[in-house]
């Protein structure tokens, strides 16, 4: 059974101590800064210097526009926030109410903390960037009053509705909008999802009684009972706090994100990100059960090298990181030699640069037939969001309606190292870009994959297949086990229509999976398909196959038309497995395994 996308020693044996109730436990950031700790520069604007009064719980976010607005009329390209705690509204702006500060071509600009803190209001987007080179943020931290959600225990239950007595701390007034709603272990405080995960259900809320919030369903969820710790998400993709649109060589440092509407950081289109030291966290103490709504980090359609060191992503509704070149768009129409009308399937629109290059593919192996350059691309009128696409060369006449683009222009780099993922809803890693390095990383309680490469035309068609990717020395604890399970720990996943899986390899090519720790998994700690070019060496797997929910899942590993495939010196001892595992390792068909050894 595939599960569709919802838009990775003696103590190996060592079971997991509870979590405390506000679900988060200390981590020690390693810092790695050549540049040593942030200094103060006195040829900065200040925002004290605009009536900014730190710790007064008074707004102060007038005297923050003021300066973004002088920032960008005179030389001074620095912006100091003094330490201390600065009272702003997300939706305060009056010129633009969706976005607090909009910043558009600058360069060198750079915003740095000293350890302030902003405590929002409001909806809206925070930063947002575009067209900027050489962007800093460095030393902030950012929560928000009133997080976009509420969490809270179901009371009572009925078929199509459900009382929940809301938790302090998450004021409730009836009438708030329900985007998702998800059970998490009333024990551990973890994300669970395995039978409530349910997006766009709820038609309305209203108020019972002081904190009890009455839920009525557009469906029946039988799943939801009496007892059950949830969390309801009024915002899920929100408007993010970090927006970064067409920006190059951008650094964000030392940054901490307790809470947001959407994504903390979304970036389109852009060329060589940084975050070090960056981390989305439950805050320590508030009892919080979700950090963001939606991921930490989603990068889309980006080019140089995206790098990721030393962060820790905790508590998303979402995924982790997410990095991928784009979305498929589906031939509609052919016009002539050169030119097509075309569609993503859920109508958001990605439309190439002239000068990229597509590759073409069949629907029903995604395997790319032809490149070709795009001359020029623009979006027709009307509201299916179609996209003409004329090419340099001509079309091969192989090509069809119902082929599917993807852009091979757009495949950043991916560099992530000694960062952790944890207790958070769906993955903690999706890779669909090319030339990717995931090492010493752990990655802790994501109810999906802790790291997944994938391309798919099954749901939200998000491009591009996966090509020379390393996972290595990373650690994988309770993964897989809830909402938006995939087929492993550590995957290399190809969903085409109806969920079904390529017949042939080479949809994903040159995968490493090496010297990883993979312990208690429900099914498979590792699974590939449709790979060529597959190494699995020296990983320990432990615990796997606990609960396995059909009969590929009962091998520690699972590997399924793949060529060129090397599996060596792993250790998956029997004694250390699940009562269900039937073997640790199972390959089919068996002609493109090189060498196979277990322990």
């Amino acid at each position: 059974m595939k599960y569709a996308l919802t838009l990775l020693t003696a103590l190996l044996l060592t079971p997991l101590a509870a979590l405390p109730a506000e679900n988060s436990i200390p981590v020690q950031l390693k810092v790695n800064n050549p540049d040593g700790p942030i200094k103060p520069n006195r040829f900065a604007l200040d925002v004290t210097q605009f009536g900014a009064i730190p710790d007064d719980a008074k707004d102060d976010t007038a005297a923050f526009l003021a300066a973004f607005r002088a920032v960008q009329t005179n030389d001074t390209k620095m912006i100091e926030i003094p330490r201390g705690v600065y009272q702003l509204r997300a939706d305060g702006n009056p010129g633009d109410h969706n976005s607090l500060f909009p910043v558009t071509g600058m360069q060198g600009l750079t915003i740095r903390g000293h350890g302030a803190e902003l405590m929002m209001s409001g909806t809206g987007t925070v930063f947002s960037f575009t067209k900027c080179q050489n962007l800093a943020v460095e030393g902030l931290t950012m929560d928000w009053a009133r997080p976009a959600f509420s969490q809270g225990t179901v009371i009572a239950a009925a078929a199509k509705q459900f009382d929940v007595q809301v938790e302090p701390g998450f004021p409730v007034s009836g009438g708030e909008p329900v985007g998702a709603f998800m059970s998490y272990d009333p024990v551990t405080r973890l994300p669970d999802g395995k039978e409530v995960d349910v997006y766009d259900g709820v038609e309305k809320t209203e108020l019972v009684r002081p904190q009890v919030v009455r839920v009525f369903l557009k469906r029946k969820v039988p799943a939801v009972k009496v007892g059950t710790l949830l969390v309801l998400r009024h915002e899920v993709y929100g408007p993010g706090i970090f927006n970064l649109q067409r920006c190059a060589d951008v650094r964000l440092r030392e940054v901490t994100l307790y809470t947001g509407s959407g994504m903390a950081v979304q970036c389109s289109l852009s060329t060589n990100i940084s975050l070090n030291n960056f981390a989305v966290r439950l805050r320590p103490g508030s009892g919080r059960l979700m950090s963001t709504t939606a991921d930490a980090t989603h990068f889309g359609g980006c080019q140089g090298t995206i790098t990721l060191e030393d962060c820790i992503f905790e508590g998303m509704g979402d995924d982790g990181v997410n990095v991928k070149s784009g979305l498929y768009l589906t031939v509609k129409q052919r016009l002539d030699d050169h030119t097509v009308l075309c569609q993503h399937n859920l109508n958001m629109v990605d439309l190439p640069d002239a000068g990229d290059s597509l590759e073409l593919s069949h629907p029903e192996n995604l395997l790319p037939f032809a490149t070709n350059r795009v001359q020029a691309a623009k979006l027709q009128p009307g509201v299916e969001k179609i996209h003409r696409v004329t090419f340099a060369e001509p079309l091969p006449a192989t090509l069809r309606v119902g082929d599917v683009l993807g852009n091979a222009t757009r495949v950043p780099k991916l560099r992530m190292s000694r960062c952790t993922v944890r207790a958070n809803r769906a993955r903690g890693v999706l890779c669909q870009t090319r030339d990717a390095v995931i090492e010493d990383c752990t990655f802790n309680h994501c109810t999906g994959a802790g790291v997944m490469l994938i391309t798919e035309n099954v749901q939200f068609y998000e491009s591009i297949s996966p090509r020379n990717v390393t996972v290595r020395r990373c650690r994988f604890e309770s993964c897989n086990q809830g909402a938006a399970r995939a087929e492993a720990a550590l995957a290399a996943v190809v969903w085409l229509k109806k969920s079904a899986y390529p017949p042939q390899p080479g949809v994903i090519r040159d995968v490493r999976f090496e010297g990883n720790q993979i312990i208690s998994t429900p099914g498979s700690a590792i699974f590939a398909v449709a790979v060529d070019g597959l190494t699995i060496r020296s990983n320990i797997i432990r615990q796997a196959c606990l609960n396995p929910v059909n009969q590929d899942a009962r091998s520690a590993v699972r590997v399924l038309n793949c060529s060129r495939a090397v599996i060596a010196g792993n250790d998956i001892a029997r004694e250390n497995q699940g009562p269900r595992m039937e073997t640790p390792v199972k390959v089919s068909p068996a002609d493109g395994l090189r060498k196979q050894t277990e322990k």
